[in-house]
């Protein structure tokens, strides 16, 4: 009976053994599955970023296009008036040549003033709105850093707690 008692206790151990084992293995399987899935969430939000990223630089781009061709299409709209205008001026007064002269020159410096006075207006203007893209675009990059930085610290503390039960 004491053989009988010795071998089942033996057997006991045994099927303990087997069962810390199992729970062990099942437990880095499972571990091995967290991990994976964690990578391939962390590559999914790199990419999405990444294709984020690249829309908004796309309709930057649209946008600085678009932007440009308006303000050339508005100035030249209004070089055309300005010089219809002057012309009717001209017409109108029938000065004398001399006059006519003087007029012209003046004329095509302050036109001249004025293009260039517009033109400075508008780098001011592009100038500003390129600033205001950029802060836009860092502050985007800020956000999409600080969630990675939070999924990874999540993941630390998990992997830390794992560790830590084991």
């Amino acid at each position: 009976q004491e053989e009988q008692e010795w071998k089942q206790l033996q057997e006991e151990q045994q099927l303990q053994e087997e069962l810390k084992q199992r729970h062990r293995e099942q437990r880095q399987e499972a571990l091995r599955i967290a991990r994976e899935e964690k990578e391939k969430l962390e590559l999914r939000m790199f990419y999405e970023e990444e294709e984020e990223r690249r829309r908004a630089e796309e309709r930057r781009q649209e946008y600085k296009q678009k932007r440009k061709e308006e303000l050339r299409s508005k100035r030249e709209q209004q070089e055309k008036e300005e010089l219809e205008s002057f012309q009717k001026e001209q017409e109108q007064l029938q000065l004398s040549t001399e006059e006519k002269q003087r007029r012209v020159a003046s004329r095509k410096d302050e036109l001249k003033r004025k293009k260039e006075q517009q033109e400075q207006q508008e780098q001011e203007e592009y100038f500003r709105e390129q600033q205001q893209l950029e802060q836009e675009r860092q502050k985007r990059k800020e956000s999409q850093k600080a969630r990675l930085d939070k999924v990874r610290d999540e993941r630390q503390k998990q992997e830390e707690q794992e560790w830590n039960n084991n």
